[in-house]
């Protein structure tokens, strides 16, 4: 019996610090996510700006 709570304990433990990377994990993604979210509507900006000069551009 106190092997069976042992390997319990040990298994329960390994679990515990899975969960706990895979919550830094996740919380690294949302992050990354972001930060790729921002460049993505900073990039989508530049590139209406410049369809803008090119249309002027061509109309002179």
């Amino acid at each position: 019996m106190l092997a069976q709570n042992t390997k319990m304990n040990t298994q329960y433990t390994q679990m515990r610090k899975q969960s706990a990377f895979l919550l830094a994990e996740s919380t690294e993604m949302r992050k990354q996510s972001s930060i790729l979210s921002k460049q993505y509507a900073f990039l989508l900006a530049e590139s209406t700006e410049m369809r803008k000069q090119s249309s002027i551009l061509r109309k002179q």
